[in-house]
């Protein structure tokens, strides 16, 4: 009979560890389900134009970027970079409740012109992507039109002393659409070892060059066209990028503990053919 009792305990008593556990485990899993992340969307721009006829899919008028600066201030909005975001990520730095990246892409002349001078109004901070082939090209020609010129290396090396402005890498010369490559996609056919070599020599020629006329190398990568390719994110990882930009439209959601979704970050185009207040409907 006591042999019995003394089962019946230890019975009882496992059963009681084991249903204890499986609640932990089953509340522990509740709570990350409904975990709340920070959402964070990020508005892709390209050039900006002070002309109403040269607005469009991928330039802005000057009027409406200061018009979706107003709108990113009245609504509670505040611009953080790249960097921001690592030192919450990595460093636990504090964040703004309401964070939001706006990004240049390619590096044009109007960033220079316009961009800065605005971001300095409203003492905010964008994120600047330059090409190095762009560079290169606006330094031969010495062309410094507004309305289509690019950034040259002295420009870009004054833009990574401002505040108000993170210089990132865009590519050195993969900001092309051919058939047999888009942007920095790996080719059809083309075995992992070939395409990390051509990734590492492009962008590494440009982390170079940038860092030879500033001091400073960028850490996020920029993808032309936002074309990638299913072993992209371990090249860029390999190479040293601690995030990666995109063009696919979602509000991300920050994610300190899995970061791997900093690879992916989802940007909305501003095209200057839609309003303000339509274009953020988008991101809210």
């Amino acid at each position: 009979m006591t042999v019995k009792i003394n089962n019946l305990t230890k019975f009882i008593f496992v059963f009681a560890l084991v249903t204890a556990a499986f609640i932990i485990q089953l509340t522990s899993l509740s709570k990350d389900y409904d975990k709340e992340f920070t959402e964070l969307p990020v508005i892709m721009y390209h050039q900006v134009t002070s002309r109403a006829s040269r607005i469009g899919k991928y330039c802005v008028g000057l009027q409406q970027l200061e018009d979706d600066l107003k709108y990113i201030k009245a609504h509670g909005y505040e611009t953080i970079t790249v960097g921001d975001l690592l030192d919450y990520v990595n460093a636990n730095k504090s964040i703004p409740k309401k964070p939001i990246m706006i990004t240049f892409d390619d590096g044009f002349e109007s960033v220079n012109e316009y961009v800065t001078k605005l971001m300095e109004k409203y003492d905010m901070k964008c994120i600047v992507s330059v090409v190095g082939a762009y560079a290169d090209m606006t330094e031969e020609q010495n062309d410094h039109n507004v309305n289509y010129a690019y950034l040259d290396w002295q420009e870009i090396a004054q833009l990574v002393i401002n505040e108000h402005i993170e210089i990132q890498n865009h590519s050195y010369d993969l900001h092309n659409n051919t058939s047999a490559r888009k942007g920095a996609s790996q080719c059809v056919g083309e075995d992992f070892d070939s395409y990390r070599k051509m990734l590492d020599s492009d962008l590494t020629k440009l982390q170079n060059r940038i860092k030879a006329v500033s001091g400073y190398a960028p850490t996020a990568f920029t993808y032309p066209f936002g074309s990638y390719s299913k072993d992209s994110t371990d090249v860029i990882k390999q190479l040293g990028f601690k995030a990666a930009f995109v063009c696919e439209e979602v509000v991300n959601k920050i994610d300190t503990t899995n970061t791997n979704w900093m690879y992916k970050i989802g940007r909305f185009n501003r095209s200057g053919q839609t309003s303000t207040e339509r274009f953020f409907a988008k991101l809210e």
